[in-house]
């Protein structure tokens, strides 16, 4: 019988191995000195967090203007209040308002589409003060009031505004619902230029909000979503011109008003 090698043994010169196992037990050394290294680390961790509201105090005044882009193009696949929905999360931003514009680009040119914007430009002057007074999250009417019975718990004072502000929700649903079972607005919509002194319900500044709607030709290929980004960075860049950029899908509201 031959002589048993133990796990020590180190093949010699010349001998198939040698090289690999010199490599091999270079890294194991290596990586024994590595862990060795980190152990400091994982007996004291450090955790960093950012205070953004100190940030916002500091800088609030060199914070950059953001332009946000919500696009839609057809009411019956992306039913008007799902859309106005979204626009609502992202005008409660917790972020400066007059820093913040929010662009609705409507591919389907859409009156119904329109109208709800409409009316959510109004809800929003009651939406965003009772978001800003109860930092409630999420910021989409919708979603928050699936949840809202949970959170009030027993402070009576926001259960009186949650029952108010669920009754205008309400009433801008049955608004827009009524004219999505017509198929049309049942007036005239005019609009007379931009409201630059516009203030929610508590006198506050209330963010840019902007309804584009694309023409379009059989002639030229409108190229859907591309077009439609296009179109929004070419109309905010003459009334807005953030700095930041930010596009969001109408079906994708914002769940976090710090992110």
């Amino acid at each position: 019988m031959g002589k048993e090698e133990g796990v020590s043994h180190i093949p010699k010169a010349g001998e198939d191995g040698r090289f690999g196992w010199i490599g091999l037990l270079g890294a194991e050394l290596w990586f024994g000195f590595y862990w060795i290294l980190t152990q400091a680390s994982r007996w004291s961790p450090v955790y960093r967090h950012t205070f953004k509201d100190r940030l916002s105090q500091r800088y609030e005044n060199e914070l950059p203007g953001v332009d946000v882009f919500v696009c839609t193009a057809d009411p019956t696949i992306e039913p008007p209040m799902m859309v106005i929905n979204t626009v609502l999360s992202v005008m409660a931003y917790d972020y400066p308002p007059e820093k913040l514009s929010v662009y609705l680009s409507d591919d389907g040119g859409s009156e119904i589409t329109y109208l709800a914007l409409l009316e959510a430009a109004k809800f929003a002057k009651h939406w965003i003060s009772y978001c800003k007074k109860y930092n409630v999250e999420p910021r989409s009417p919708a979603a928050y009031f699936v949840s809202s019975d949970d959170a009030v718990d027993d402070d009576n004072k926001q259960a009186a505004d949650l029952a108010a502000i669920k009754k205008l929700y309400k009433d801008m649903e049955n608004e827009v619902e009524d004219a999505v079972k017509l198929g049309r607005i049942s007036e005239e919509i005019v609009i007379d230029g931009r409201d630059l002194n516009a203030t929610d319900v508590e006198g506050c500044v209330l963010p840019t909000l902007v309804y584009l709607a694309r023409e379009k030709r059989p002639q030229y290929h409108h190229n859907f979503k591309a077009g439609a980004m296009n179109a929004l960075i070419r109309v905010s860049s003459n009334i807005s011109n953030g700095q930041v950029l930010l596009n969001v899908d109408c079906d994708m509201y914002s769940n976090n008003s710090k992110a």
